[in-house]
């Protein structure tokens, strides 16, 4: 039978074990408690190797004798909360904490009924980590969400880290333990790295990919790299809704009124591209990324993009054409394997020589009657190595 340990239960099972012995025989003398000893301890998955390292949040099994009576685990000077521990047949089942020690002696420490116990345990702290920006186009001057990991090991809040665009520094404004939000300097250049800088615990941690990532871009539709084509320039407007990320972007709206027997083949945009030769080469590398602003949730409309006419690509639909929140603008990324067909370009009638770089980006709409409501807006395509 697995038994949870806590102070409070176990102060009851003591009562009902003194109650249960004065009854059965008031001159029994009471329970002793014998010393505890350490035979092992493992990973709670693989009970045959044996550990002296573990992550925090690792599961872990501790294996020994007397250890049924235990009081207070630590690792470091971390404390275990004693409500998450688990004891069993001679095991004490617990999960390594989720927190920052600030006395560092490497120990496992037990103390029990009967005595105490240590053994060497190294428990290894997890870098801070940032892991992507919400809308890397966010204006300057308005709030930006960027996601990460460890936030709430580090601790982290306005007091303690700064935001770093470049090198302009903004503090924290508030955080939980999947994000954080900071204002963007009003004075924020384009194309800088983005990094969260801790005081407290002295670690910094950068944010893959650039606040206005200017790398590979296919087009803004702004004047510093318009949109040129003449398929699609009545959907290129300076709109204001919804509100732009900057200057103009490309619309896409559907509804049954305005197409009352459906889009069929619908050409939303084409342009030139002169891509990265490892993205051709190398296509699972890369992703086309935008920030997109979607009004409602798509089903049956599907995209086609092409970067060359002469082979198909492969439909995409709402599993990238989605945001978290509709009526924002959100950075989303569509990996380029799904239409940079390697297989395809290497066996088709025109094979690819390696080489050649200029091709093309073409949105490919398919939405047939009874056609299905879109209101989607586009902004920013460029090309991403993944990671960078």
């Amino acid at each position: 039978m697995k038994t949870k340990i806590f102070k409070t239960g176990f102060a009851f099972a003591m009562i009902t074990a003194a109650a249960c012995l004065l009854w059965a025989c008031d001159d029994k003398e009471p329970t002793s408690y014998g010393t505890p000893s350490l035979q092992k301890i493992t990973q709670i998955k693989d009970h045959t190797t044996s550990i002296s390292t573990g992550n925090m949040g690792d599961w872990i099994s501790i294996y020994g004798n007397n250890l049924e009576s235990v009081k207070a685990i630590s690792f470091n000077d971390v404390e275990v909360d004693m409500d998450e521990v688990y004891y069993e047949n001679g095991i004490l089942y617990l999960q390594i904490p989720v927190k920052m020690p600030v006395d560092i002696d490497n120990k496992l420490k037990i103390t029990t009924e009967g005595g105490n116990i240590s053994c060497d345990f190294q428990v290894f702290v997890p870098d801070l980590e940032l892991t992507g920006m919400f809308n890397e186009y966010t204006p300057p001057g308005d709030t930006i969400k960027i996601y990460g990991k460890f936030l709430d090991l580090y601790e982290i809040d306005s007091e303690n880290t700064k935001i770093v665009f470049g090198d302009i520094e903004t503090p924290v404004i508030s955080n939980n333990s999947t994000y954080l939000t900071a204002k963007v300097p009003l004075n924020v250049q384009s194309d800088v790295k983005v990094k969260a800088v801790n005081s407290k615990f002295d670690a910094t941690a950068i944010c893959p990919g650039w606040y206005q990532d200017k790398h590979n871009i296919i087009t803004t539709f702004d004047d510093d790299y318009p949109y040129t084509h003449s398929s699609g320039q009545q959907f290129v407007g300076a709109w204001t809704d919804p509100k732009p990320t900057s200057g103009k972007y490309i619309r896409f709206e559907v509804d049954q009124t305005t197409y009352p027997y459906g889009l069929g083949w619908f050409y939303l945009m084409e342009l030139s591209v002169n891509y990265p030769l490892e993205a051709l080469s190398h296509p699972e590398r890369y992703s086309l990324k935008m920030e997109l602003n979607m009004m409602n949730p798509i089903q049956r409309t599907f995209f086609f993009v092409y970067v060359y006419w002469a082979v198909d690509p492969n439909a995409v639909g709402g599993e990238y054409f989605t945001v978290q929140s509709f009526g924002q603008w959100q950075t989303v990324s569509i990996p380029l394997d799904k239409f940079v067909l390697r297989e395809r370009w290497d066996t088709g009638p025109y094979p690819w020589d390696g080489v050649s770089t200029n091709w093309s980006l073409n949105f490919r709409v398919e939405n047939y009657a009874p056609v299905e409501r879109n209101a989607m807006y586009f902004d920013n395509l460029r090309i991403y190595k993944n990671g960078e």
